[in-house]
C-alpha cells in the first residue's frame, strides 16, 4: 500500500491506483531529496549516468527506507531500449541494486511472483510501466521509450506474465509514471512514419510530435488490459510532462542528456 506523497514529497509520487492495495507496494521517485550535486540534483537513482557511486547508493538507501522496501532485494536491469523480459525470483534479489555493473544485462521489462524482490526501472523521459495482477500475484516493469514502444515491450511484458503465470490480462492493473509529453517530444519524420504504421495515427500529434503516452495505453487495450484499468502517477502539477517539470523531474532531452534518473518501484507484500 502506498503512503500520499504529500507524506513524503522529497521522495516519491502518488500512484493513485494502488493507494488502497494492499498487497503491493509501488510508487516513482522525484529528483528532490537526495544529495547528488548537480547536474544531479539531487536524488539521482542512476549508478550509469557519471554521478558519484556513494551518492547514488545515498538515494538509493532514502528512496527505499522511505517505501519500507529492503534495498537488498531491488532488482534492476541494463536498459537498452529493446524488448527483452526477464522472469526474476528469489534468488536474484539485489542484482543491480549496488552496482550498474551487476544489474540484469540487456533487459527492459522483468516480471516476478516472488515476494523478495522489488522491480525497479530507470527513467528519465521514457514511460515507465508498473504491472500489478491482483488474482495471480505477479508485477512487472517495462521501460518503454519510443524504441521500446514501437516494439510493444509493455505488451509483450503483460503477455510474457500471462505465459509465465497465468496472468490474464483483463485481471491487470497499470500505472504509468512520468513521461516527456508530446508538448515537448519532437522526433523525425521516420519516427512518426513507423508509428503511425504500427498504431494509426492517435499517437501521432501533427508532422512531428509523438504521444508515448498513446502510443503505450493501444499496445496495452490490444493486450487485453482494461482501460479502466490503465492509470497515471499523480504530479499535483499541470501536467506529468517531465521536460515541463524540472523542479520535480528529471528529463534527458530537457537537460541536454546530462542528469539523473528516476526510478519506479513495485514489489508484492
Amino acid at each position: 500500500m502506498n503512503k500520499s506523497a504529500q507524506t513524503l514529497p522529497f521522495y516519491y509520487l502518488f500512484i493513485p491506483a494502488f493507494q488502497n492495495v494492499q498487497s503491493v507496494t509501488a510508487a516513482v521517485s522525484t529528483r528532490t531529496g537526495g544529495v547528488s550535486c548537480p547536474p544531479y540534483q539531487t536524488l539521482n537513482l542512476a549508478y550509469h549516468v557519471g554521478d558519484a557511486p556513494d551518492a547514488v547508493t545515498e538515494n538509493r538507501r532514502r528512496f527505499c527506507d522511505a517505501l519500507g522496501v529492503n534495498l537488498d532485494s531491488l532488482v534492476i536491469a541494463q536498459q537498452i531500449h529493446g524488448d527483452t523480459i526477464a522472469v526474476v525470483d528469489g534468488s536474484q534479489a539485489g542484482r543491480g541494486a549496488h552496482s550498474h555493473e551487476d544489474a540484469i544485462p540487456d533487459t527492459d521489462g522483468m516480471i516476478t511472483t516472488s515476494r523478495s524482490v522489488a522491480l525497479g526501472v530507470l527513467t528519465a523521459d521514457c514511460v515507465p510501466v508498473m504491472i500489478f495482477d491482483p488474482i495471480a500475484g505477479a508485477v512487472g516493469v517495462a521501460h518503454a521509450g519510443w524504441r521500446g514502444a514501437l516494439s510493444r515491450i509493455a505488451a509483450k511484458a503483460v503477455l510474457r506474465m500471462r505465459d509465465a503465470f497465468g496472468t490474464k490480462p483483463a485481471d491487470c492493473m497499470i500505472a504509468l509514471g512520468p513521461f516527456i509529453g508530446s508538448c515537448c517530444y519532437e522526433v523525425g519524420e521516420d519516427v512518426i512514419a513507423q508509428f503511425r504504421h504500427e498504431f494509426g495515427p492517435e499517437p501521432c500529434v501533427g508532422e512531428n510530435r509523438l504521444d508515448l503516452r498513446r502510443a503505450v495505453e493501444i499496445q496495452l487495450i490490444d493486450a487485453g488490459i482494461e482501460k479502466h484499468n490503465i492509470s497515471f502517477v499523480e504530479t499535483g502539477h499541470t501536467t506529468s510532462c517531465t521536460a515541463c517539470n524540472l523542479d520535480l523531474l528529471y528529463s534527458h532531452r530537457a537537460e541536454n542528456g546530462c542528469t539523473g534518473r528516476m526510478m519506479s518501484v513495485i514489489k508484492l507484500i
